[in-house]
């Protein structure tokens, strides 16, 4: 319908004064079809939604016009870093906090937790000690023997000082696990510097995660906060490497495998609305052939041991500076047909290059892929991600934290968004750059990648996408939508009634 409008635009430079009624009807008719178009656009709201609506658009749009008055403190336009305490002031945000997400469907465990939380709760222990590894890196430790500096036990030191200088110590502890900074503009132009500061962050937590007792009491604090921000169900990145515990035990991979579901299973008992978290098995994207050969061999085992909990494999790490996809065809191509792959591809800014890790990942029959930040410089790949209804997993946050993008309203998921592309949207690693669950990233797709007149549709429609490309079983996704509908409801009435 949209092709046959605009082939009447060239007529409109005829049309005389009298006739511009005519002109206003076709451009309405334009913009209305373009807003059915969109993700979300041909949702059919009922009448308390669309009371809701009101209130979300009339904040929105006040949002926006404030925007234009002052674009120095419009949030959408902003860095994260420059811009959060914008958007903790804004009635837009705190509305989407309190809307049911439905499922996380792209976060890394051990990025995902609030940094602020882990230092204060995970770091009280007695026998944690911080020191310089070989690269003078500080990393938090209970095993000396890496440790290339005089070592520092992190109880003492905090104990030995009085509350405002307690506080000053944590804050300069948590430094060394959060990438924010002050002026996040002076590493922009470097990616290199910016992955490194990055990767340095999952360094400095490697053994303070692997010792199992801090394991369990994280991934508990994982599955709060995914709680807290209204998510009933993810599917996370894990490594499960080995762990350690007080009495010097490892535990193999699929005694972590173990540990973790013993864990869901302990909080679902405990919160019947959380329909459940499973785990994509991720590894590093360099590696030899025989190395991803064994990776694949562990993965086989972990997923006959538990199909349901270990559902698919990924490769993660910078795709610029690590190994294609297309390396390992030959040890990616026999995979359980249980099974799926849900492939990092296209996180980069090169056309030809990286970018073609996307090709191999459709190839390869991923369901879905994570980032696909390149994807509208490829318009044949992106016509069969259409038609085989491969999701996106869109990351605004984290592409612009890892320098992919600055002003969030120039990222390419608006391309994806305009033509209703099956997206969702996640945080990536949250608790690294001081988000937390998902109503960050929604806020930013809402304000920044969608058009200015997408309403509660949108929003809703990116719930249900996270919950159409999840990997459920029919009960669970039986019961995923019956508890999506009852909050939902619920949060219809809240917006109404305040």
């Amino acid at each position: 319908m949209l092709q046959s409008l605009l082939c009447l635009l060239p007529l409109l430079g005829s049309l005389q004064s009298a006739e511009l009624p005519a002109y206003d009807t076709l451009r309405e008719r334009i913009m209305d079809t373009e807003r059915l178009a969109t993700v979300g656009g041909t949702i059919w709201l009922s009448q308390d939604e669309e009371k809701a609506n009101s209130i979300l658009m009339n904040a929105k749009r006040a949002e926006i016009a404030e925007g234009f008055k002052n674009p120095l403190k419009y949030a959408p336009a902003m860095h994260f870093f420059q811009g959060r305490q914008y958007v903790h002031q804004s009635e837009v945000f705190r509305i989407i906090q309190r809307m049911p997400k439905g499922a996380f469907l792209h976060g890394h465990n051990t990025g995902m937790v609030s940094s602020k939380w882990i230092i204060q709760n995970l770091t009280t222990s007695s026998n944690l000690y911080t020191c310089m590894d070989v690269n003078q890196l500080l990393i938090f430790t209970y095993d000396q023997s890496k440790c290339h500096s005089e070592i520092q036990n992190v109880c003492t030191e905090r104990n030995d000082l009085n509350e405002k200088d307690r506080m000053k110590y944590e804050r300069q502890l948590e430094r060394h696990i959060n990438m924010h900074r002050k002026h996040p503009e002076m590493m922009l132009p470097n990616r290199t510097l910016i992955w490194k500061q990055f990767e340095n962050i999952f360094t400095t937590v490697d053994k303070l995660y692997k010792y199992r007792p801090t394991y369990c009491a994280y991934h508990k604090r994982l599955l709060e906060e995914l709680c807290e921000d209204n998510i009933i169900y993810a599917e996370i990145r894990a490594s499960l490497s080995p762990l350690y515990d007080e009495t010097n035990r490892t535990y193999n991979t699929l005694e972590v495998a173990n540990e973790l579901e013993r864990i869901v299973e302990e909080f679902k008992a405990k919160h019947s609305d959380f329909v459940g978290l499973k785990v994509i098995y991720a590894k590093r994207n360099r590696a030899s052939e025989d190395e991803m050969a064994k990776r694949i061999v562990t993965f086989k085992q972990l997923h006959n041991a538990k199909p349901n909990f270990i559902i698919g494999f990924d490769l993660i790490g910078n795709e610029d500076t690590g190994d294609p996809i297309h390396k390992y065809i030959n040890e990616l191509s026999d995979l359980p047909s249980t099974a799926h792959y849900f492939f990092h591809a296209g996180e980069t800014n090169w056309y030809g290059r990286t970018d073609w890790n996307m090709m191999d990942a459709i190839l390869l029959n991923t369901k879905r892929i994570g980032h696909g930040f390149a994807l509208p410089k490829h318009p044949q790949l992106w016509s069969t991600i259409k038609k085989r209804h491969i999701a996106i997993e869109v990351n605004p946050i984290s592409n612009q934290v890892l320098g992919l993008v600055w002003d969030l309203r120039n990222h390419p998921a608006s391309f994806m968004i305009a033509e209703n592309f099956p997206i969702i949207i996640s945080s990536d690693d949250p608790g690294v750059w001081g988000a937390k669950g998902l109503s960050y990233d929604f806020y930013y797709a809402f304000m920044a990648l969608a058009p200015a007149e997408a309403d509660l549709r949108f929003l809703k429609q990116l719930a249900l996408n996270s919950i159409k490309y999840a990997t459920l079983t029919s009960d669970e996704r039986r019961k995923i939508n019956r508890v999506f509908q009852k909050k939902w409801l619920e949060f219809i009435a809240s917006v109404i009634r305040n």
